[in-house]
């Protein structure tokens, strides 16, 4: 009797559990969030890198035959940090623009009612920096043009609650190695919009955007190689930084070689602002040559802490453009070459240039020979060997030509007339056998 009662007393707790559970993921189910699709723009030059990046994204899907000039890809969204983190809950779509003349592509595959569940992302390529500042510059244009005219086709009240979401983000942040911090807490939640400054940033797109630098690992064995590498990364991400915070924008530098850098946290930080996933890394601002991964995530930066990074003894002004730190070798090997190259004049104008080197040569000799006073014979040291040749050829003379000895050579001339006398002048005839008169014979 006692094991029978046992049964029916344990039917109705099972039950009861039954209950609960099925109570529990109702619940679970009724409160659950829903997600909506987004969209990702990427825009970046040519080989900059995008593709390599969207490569290493967790669940992305390529579809290369896309009929677009675009291309496009989609991505399964999932909360990695959640429990059921195999769950989809919902898709990314991405299109990728490499050139700024495509750029009338984007209102195709971005409507205006899509604007909330939009993010852009510029991609530059940090193995040549000395083309971020014209990148970053020529992108940025294009992200903040497509915003506005997409916002063209929204009421006031939406696009300045587009706009004073971005101010919102940006004036609300806490850095994940803050969220556990007393200060924090007793700063207590901002209560209504009045705290809100709407000015801030100061170039508002009213979507989030993204500047992620690609070729981290190119980027910093590219500076190694120069005796000022640290001022040189320290000039870059300062700049950049700037930029970023005048747009409300992040920036994040990555490298797929090996591992990868910051992979796996640019595609966390992309879902925690469209999708409010928790980001649980913290900011990285002392990034450095050989630690290259700079993370600063919108609302974490300020023109205090970009400042105080800057080194007193830097070279680099903020005045001076990329290309003046960072020289484009292509360019200067170019610049070298045509600098080498000879140019040969033509005909009339050498020989115009001929006439006239010749026409000084002459005018600097002669007024040298005017300035000129004679002087004395002096001797001219010779050698033995200058010696000797010069009696074999019965000559000596000085600088001026003239005789040395008349003596000598009224005796050398004597000496042919005795000789002429002698031979009765036989010892030279003509073609015809007949004795040559000679010229240095005596009067008869």
């Amino acid at each position: 009797m006692a094991a029978a009662s046992s049964q029916t007393a344990t039917k109705p707790e099972s039950k009861e559990i039954k209950q609960n559970t099925w109570e529990t993921l109702l619940k679970r189910a009724t409160q659950r969030t829903v997600y909506e699709d987004s969209t990702l723009i990427v825009l970046g030059n040519t080989n900059c890198g995008k593709s390599s990046l969207l490569k290493s994204f967790r669940g992305i899907v390529r579809n290369p035959d896309h009929p677009y000039v675009a291309a496009y890809s989609y991505i399964h969204v999932k909360n990695r940090h959640e429990a059921d983190s195999d769950e989809t809950l919902a898709h990314m779509a991405i299109w990728q623009l490499d050139k700024p003349s495509r750029k009338g592509l984007i209102p195709t595959f971005l409507k205006s009612s899509g604007l909330e569940r939009a993010m852009f992302m510029i991609v530059l390529d940090l193995s040549q920096p000395w083309s971020m500042e014209d990148s970053l510059k020529t992108w940025i244009e294009v992200a903040e043009n497509a915003c506005k005219e997409l916002m063209k086709d929204l009421d006031d009240d939406s696009q300045k609650e587009l706009k004073l979401k971005m101010s919102r983000y940006m004036q609300t942040f806490v850095d994940a190695s803050m969220k556990n911090s007393t200060d924090v807490k007793e700063m207590g939640p901002m209560t209504g919009e009045s705290k809100i400054d709407p000015s801030v940033p100061s170039r508002n797109l009213g979507v989030p955007l993204v500047i992620v630098g690609a070729k981290g690992d190119y980027f910093s064995n590219l500076l190694q190689k120069s005796k000022t590498a640290g001022d040189r990364f320290e000039f870059a991400t300062r700049r950049l930084r700037q930029t970023a915070l005048k747009y409300g924008a992040s920036v994040i530098f990555t490298s797929v070689a090996g591992q990868g850098s910051n992979m796996e946290l640019l595609q966390d930080y992309i879902f925690h602002r469209m999708y409010g996933f928790e980001m649980k890394q913290a900011a990285k601002a002392a990034a450095t040559v050989d630690s290259f991964g700079l993370y600063i995530p919108t609302g974490f930066d300020s023109n205090e802490l970009i400042d105080s990074v800057r080194s007193a003894k830097s070279p680099f002004s903020d005045s001076l453009p990329f290309t003046k730190v960072f020289i484009n070798p292509n360019k200067e090997s170019k610049r070298r070459t045509e600098e080498e190259k000879f140019r040969a004049l033509k005909n009339d104008k050498f020989y115009r240039l001929l006439q006239s080197k010749l026409t000084t040569a002459r005018s600097s000799s002669s007024g040298r020979a005017s300035l000129e006073k004679p002087s004395a014979p002096r001797p001219k040291p010779r050698s033995s060997s200058s010696s000797r040749s010069h009696r074999k050829n019965g000559s000596r003379s000085t600088k001026d030509g003239a005789p040395k000895n008349n003596h000598a050579v009224r005796q050398f001339f004597q000496s042919l007339l005795t000789n002429t006398q002698k031979g009765g002048g036989s010892g030279s005839k003509t073609a015809s056998g007949e004795p040559r008169k000679d010229s240095l014979a005596p009067p008869k």
